[in-house]
């Protein structure tokens, strides 16, 4: 399937992707504009319906449930090879999939108009094939799930933090370049990388979310 443009993603979303702060905000009360790019964890509890948040189990992820148990103190995001760049409070299979150095790669190059969830698209029939498109989770890209967290927000993101190992760190650098350049996330705002040991991690993730 071919990827989106950035420009069909702009129509396909209504939106003016260089004045994001004209975007209406959200009817409830939401965080501060400041975004966190968490990595996705290897652990994620089991059961139906489960939103990411609730999924993942990872030590940075119960860093998170810790300090912020409420989400007001950032919108948050998860980096996953599977799923791409997607919406924390959106609901999410349990899944087994690593990101390696050449996925991170495919994920840089396909940028915010990428469609996500991946899937091995070789079929031996054609009733496979049918098989696996009737029971496939809706296809959605970065572009998307940036656009809906900035309507949430009610502007661009003045403040960002990406957390998480090498790769993740390199895709997400990426995407927040390109992010940057349409507008989602202020020009002026700081650029936070947490990557470290896990506890280091933990301490500096926490510290990142309960800044004044």
């Amino acid at each position: 399937m071919a990827h989106a443009t950035l420009c069909e993603l702009m129509r396909q979303h209504e939106l003016d992707f260089t004045a994001p702060a004209d975007c209406a905000p959200a009817a409830r009360p939401l965080a501060r504009p400041r975004l966190l790019i968490l990595a996705c964890s290897s652990s994620k509890a089991e059961g139906d319906d489960l939103s990411a948040r609730d999924r993942y189990t990872g030590p940075l992820w119960q860093t998170l449930k810790a300090a912020d148990p409420d989400g007001s103190l950032a919108h948050v995001a998860f980096l996953s090879a599977r799923y791409g760049f997607g919406h924390s409070r959106d609901p999410l299979p349990h899944y087994n999939t690593l990101l390696t150095a050449k996925t991170a790669e495919t994920m840089i190059q396909r940028g915010l108009a990428g469609y996500y969830p991946n899937y091995d698209l070789t079929f031996r029939t054609q009733g496979a094939r049918d098989r696996h498109l009737a029971s496939r989770e809706r296809l959605r890209t970065a572009g998307g799930v940036i656009a809906r967290l900035v309507r949430e927000a009610g502007c661009a993101f003045e403040d960002v933090a990406i957390c998480g190992g090498k790769e993740y760190v390199r895709v997400g650098q990426s995407y927040v370049a390109e992010m940057t350049d349409h507008g989602f996330i202020a020009a002026t705002a700081p650029l936070t990388i947490i990557n470290d040991q896990i506890g280091y991690m933990r301490a500096k993730l926490r510290r990142w979310l309960c800044e004044p």
